[in-house]
């Protein structure tokens, strides 16, 4: 079995399914989808979509073109059956099959920091979004997380706000924002972000939010 695989499964033994998804995940992810996948017919790819954390509140808020793509089948059929597509690749590597210029908008949530390459990703990325699509995602914020990022031993790339960003421009993208993202402590316990949705920007982590031109 793979580190990958072990991984995965030690999340899974650990707690991680489709039916632990977080409140912050159910609120954060349809008031980004209102901002930048406006409408609900939106064709939207998740890319390390796990269990579904991201998707599935998407579809709850009557997102009904939603891809996942993951290099662990597990969900496959979890996911299917709640009518989500699912390509069972790895995205360091693989080419998925699907037209160029045929996304409305891609999300990827803590997947970009386990890999060694991101080229083939943001070739991807690029290749199916159409233009003008929005390519969300978010990874751990190295100025933040400097002390505990290498707790996670699948950790192979550190990212801030402007490496990530010059990241992304290396593959032509433009640019809307980098941000922080998350709560930070004591806010999340306290639910405030739900009343004050900027309050989800203030966390450990990072967001961006990419075009393509």
């Amino acid at each position: 079995m793979t580190i990958k695989k072990k991984y995965l499964l030690e999340m899974t033994n650990s707690g991680y399914s489709m039916d632990a998804i977080s409140d912050f995940h159910r609120l954060s992810l349809p008031y980004l989808g209102e901002k930048y996948f406006p409408s609900k017919d939106s064709r939207i790819m998740d890319i390390g979509a796990g269990w579904g954390h991201c998707l599935l509140p998407l579809k709850a808020a009557g997102y009904k073109n939603l891809t996942a793509v993951d290099c662990d089948p597990s969900a496959c059929e979890r996911l299917k059956q709640e009518g989500i597509t699912f390509f069972n690749i790895d995205i360091e590597t693989g080419r998925l099959p699907l037209q160029d210029s045929t996304i409305d908008g891609i999300i990827s949530f803590y997947m970009i920091e386990h890999l060694k390459d991101t080229t083939n990703l943001l070739n991807e990325c690029f290749r199916l979004l159409k233009k003008g699509g929005y390519c969300l995602m978010v990874t751990a914020d190295w100025r933040k997380q400097y002390k505990t990022f290498w707790r996670d031993h699948t950790h192979v790339q550190p990212y801030d706000k402007e490496s990530i960003a010059r990241l992304f421009r290396c593959f032509e993208f433009d640019i809307i924002w980098v941000r922080s993202f998350g709560c930070m402590r004591g806010i999340g316990r306290s639910g405030l972000w739900k009343i004050w949705p900027s309050l989800m920007f203030t966390g450990s982590n990072l967001i961006i939010a990419a075009k393509k031109p």
